[in-house]
C-alpha cells in the first residue's frame, strides 16, 4: 500500500510533540504499523495470489471448453476443410495441456501455502481427455 504524500509531515509534527486536531485526524487516517498489520496484509497476498492461480485454471479450462465446442460444432458440419479438423485437434490439444499445467500450479501454490487436501481439485476443475 503507497504511503500518504503527507505521511512525512504527520511523523514529523508528532516528533516534535505538537497538538491538534487536525493532526490526531490525520494520525488516525495513517495505516497502524506492527506485526499484526503487516501479518495481515501477508495473508491477504497469499489468499490474492491464491485467487489469481485459481483464475488462471478457470481461463483454461474456459478456453478448452470453447475450441472443444467449436470442434463438435466442426463435426458436425459438412463443408470443413480436412486439414482444418486436424489443426482443431491439435489446438485443442494444446490448450488442454496448458490447461494441466495451470491446474498442476494450482496444487503446487496450495501446498505451499499448507493446504495438503488437494484431492478434490480434478473433481472441481476437470480435464477432458485428449482429441484425437
Amino acid at each position: 500500500m503507497a504511503e500518504p504524500t503527507w505521511k512525512k509531515l504527520v511523523d514529523q509534527l508528532k516528533n516534535e510533540g505538537h497538538r491538534s486536531p487536525y493532526l490526531d485526524r490525520l494520525r488516525q487516517r495513517l495505516p497502524a504499523s506492527g506485526p499484526s498489520d503487516i501479518a495481515g496484509e501477508i495473508l491477504r497476498e497469499m489468499a490474492s495470489a491464491l485467487g489469481r492461480s485459481e483464475d488462471k485454471v478457470n481461463v483454461a479450462l474456459l478456453e478448452l471448453e470453447l475450441q472443444g465446442k467449436a470442434l463438435d460444432a466442426l463435426a458436425g458440419s459438412q463443408g470443413a476443410a480436412p486439414g482444418e479438423r486436424v489443426a482443431r485437434v491439435a489446438a485443442f490439444n494444446r490448450q488442454r495441456e496448458a490447461a494441466t499445467q495451470a491446474l498442476w500450479e494450482l496444487r503446487v501454490h496450495r501446498e505451499a501455502l499448507g493446504f495438503r487436501r488437494n484431492e478434490d481439485l480434478a473433481e472441481l476443475y476437470p480435464i477432458p481427455p485428449k482429441r484425437a
